[in-house]
């Protein structure tokens, strides 16, 4: 009789053994599996910010630190932004703006980080112009890039943007000439030396606040 409990105790240790083996081995999977997740996680994160920060603050693909060129940006392709940001090379990786997918590759489902950005499209203005001298025209909008166009029989010598020299003839200005101000400043065109009837087309900047959100994977 006491062989028979004897035996059926050392039976329940057995199975009561086995179960606790059998808990903490899948304890143990389940936390491995919780610590790789964890470790993983923060690489995502770190490459999903890098790009972000890069793609709002390069000279390539921004107008000034956080006004994205639209443009630009749109026309990015993973190869550029594993250039840009190092540490998505490799990885999957998702850019959207305003909820717009502009570049992907495979299919990202780890970690986003999101940025509130000006995004920054160029629209053209144009318009014609009699010119004398001493006479200036103030830009309506900021732009890094005016056209001017001289028609035949202009007698201006000079033009000047903000005060600086940017064009001079002393037999008078003819033809088209691209003019580069800072894109920092409104500018203001100046004329000497003479009349003129002058075509200015201008690119200025419009600018309208954006959502950038960048997910990256593996």
């Amino acid at each position: 009789m006491s062989d028979a409990r004897g035996q059926a105790n050392l039976l329940s240790l057995a199975v009561a053994l086995t179960a606790l083996v059998s808990a903490t081995a899948l304890g143990l999977v389940v936390a491995d599996g919780a610590l790789a997740g964890a470790d993983r996680e923060p690489g995502e994160r770190r490459a999903a910010g890098a790009a972000a920060e890069r793609l709002v603050s390069a000279d390539a693909t921004t107008v000034r630190e956080n006004v994205l060129d639209r443009e630009t940006v749109e026309a990015l392709s993973p190869s550029d932004l594993d250039a840009l940001a190092p540490p998505v090379a490799n990885r999957s990786v998702r850019v959207r703006l305003d909820g717009e997918t502009i570049l992907e590759r495979g299919d990202p489902t780890g970690a986003t980080v999101e940025r509130v950005v000006l995004a920054a499209e160029r629209t053209t203005r144009s318009r014609s112009v009699a010119v004398g001298d001493g006479d200036g025209l103030t830009l309506p909008r900021r732009t890094d890039r005016v056209e001017l166009t001289f028609v035949p029989g202009s007698t201006v010598e000079t033009a000047r943007a903000n005060g600086r020299v940017v064009l001079h003839d002393p037999g008078g200005l003819a033809g088209q000439f691209v003019v580069e101000p800072s894109r920092y400043e409104t500018v203001t065109l100046t004329f000497e030396g003479g009349t003129a009837q002058v075509g200015v087309e201008s690119r200025p900047l419009r600018t309208e606040k954006a959502t950038l959100r960048v997910t990256v994977d593996g």
